[in-house]
């Protein structure tokens, strides 16, 4: 299950293409709940370029938040917010 001490993440700027595992690698070494990543979509169902994904504690989410923000996933640079 999820910890009582998780912290969600939101993201902004994903590539409307980008699937679960591609987020889940761009956090790889950091610890993130695996299954946790969710998609935003729009109005019409389409990819927002928005998503979440839950790390164990908040000093985990802090230290992806300072190494992978403004970083490239694909074309697109994502901003992070916590």
């Amino acid at each position: 299950g999820i910890p009582p001490t998780a912290c969600v993440m939101r993201m902004q700027g994903l590539p409307y293409k980008a699937r679960h595992r591609d987020v889940e690698d761009f956090f790889r070494g950091f610890e993130f709940i695996p299954g946790t990543v969710e998609f935003g979509v729009d109005s019409s169902g389409r990819p927002s370029g928005e998503g979440w994904i839950i790390f164990r504690n908040s000093q985990a989410a802090r230290d992806a938040c300072s190494a992978k923000n403004n970083q490239y996933l694909g074309d697109r640079y994502i901003k992070l917010f916590l």
